[in-house]
C-alpha cells in the first residue's frame, strides 16, 4: 500500500517499508504536469504483465516494474479495488498503478488530483 501526499507541485507515493522491499523502489514522485490522467477502475491482475523487477504472486501482490506491451508500468498493490492509476508523459514509467492506504479514498485524491493538474495546465 501507498499513503499519496498531494504537494503544491507534485504527488509524491511513499510506500510501506515492507512494499519498498517487494518493489525494490521507494517513493516516486509525480509532478502534475506529466500526469495525463488519474482513474480509480478496477486493476485487471494478469498472471503475466511481463518482465519484472520485483514481486508478482497472482491475486495476492504485484509490487514492482514490468516491463512488457503496454511500456514500463509500475504496480504497488493487493487489492485491485483500491487503486490509483496514473497515466504519465515525460516520465520513465508510462503508468503507476498504486493501493492506497486504508484512511485514504482513492475517489477523492482522484478529483482532487484532477483539479491540481487542471491548475498546472493552465
Amino acid at each position: 500500500m501507498a499513503r499519496i501526499e498531494l504537494e503544491d507541485e507534485r504527488v509524491s507515493v511513499h510506500m510501506t517499508p515492507l512494499d519498498e522491499i517487494l518493489s525494490l523502489h521507494g517513493i516516486l514522485h509525480l509532478p502534475y504536469s506529466h500526469i495525463r490522467a488519474v482513474n480509480t477502475d478496477p486493476v485487471p491482475s494478469p498472471w503475466f504483465a511481463g518482465f519484472r523487477i520485483g514481486t508478482n504472486i497472482p491475486g495476492v501482490k504485484m509490487a514492482g516494474t514490468f516491463i512488457g506491451g503496454q511500456g514500463i508500468v509500475f504496480y504497488d498493490f493487493h487489492d485491485p479495488k483500491r487503486c490509483l492509476t496514473f497515466e504519465l508523459a515525460h516520465q520513465h514509467y508510462k503508468r503507476v498503478v498504486v493501493q492506497v492506504d486504508e484512511d485514504q479514498k482513492p475517489e477523492l485524491l482522484a478529483v482532487q488530483i484532477r483539479e491540481r493538474i487542471e491548475g498546472a495546465n493552465v
